[in-house]
């Protein structure tokens, strides 16, 4: 039993319209992510931290490398973030804008060794590793 061409152009509509939308967000986090940090903004909101990159490694993680703290799966477009931003209100679920690199979600919690840090997933490894440290601008959004 095939589709029929009203179904076809129904579900082409579809994709299209879906490639559209995604097409605008990611022209949206590119123009937000080039944008300054606002000097006037909030310490507490807007700070300047290390930002690093990690992977789901049992070496870089606690117990299982595919969950993290907040109980969901690890997942691009994600950063787990320092117990002291953490305390500050840089909660699961809420997204941050990396400066240079765009809006991320928070999903996870670093070792309680690191402060004022950052750390984005990446799947692969060598990505992770050629990211390094970088010193930058880091607002928490209320979107």
């Amino acid at each position: 039993m095939g589709w029929t061409l009203h179904q076809k152009n129904s579900e082409i509509a579809m994709l299209e319209e879906k490639l559209v939308d995604s097409e605008y967000k990611g022209e949206a986090r590119q123009f937000l992510a080039n944008v300054p940090v606002s000097p006037g903004a909030p310490n507490r909101e807007v700070q300047q931290v290390t930002v690093t990159a990690y992977n789901p490694t049992p070496e870089q993680t606690d117990g299982d490398p595919l969950m993290a703290a907040s109980m969901r799966k690890v997942r691009a477009g994600t950063v787990a973030v320092s117990r002291d931003l953490f305390d500050q209100g840089w909660v699961f679920g809420k997204k941050v804008r990396i400066e240079g690199l765009g809006i991320f979600e928070i999903n996870d919690l670093m070792n309680p060794r690191h402060t004022k840090r950052v750390d984005v997933f990446m799947w692969d490894e060598k990505q992770a590793q050629a990211f390094g440290k970088k010193r930058v601008k880091v607002a928490l959004l209320h979107i």
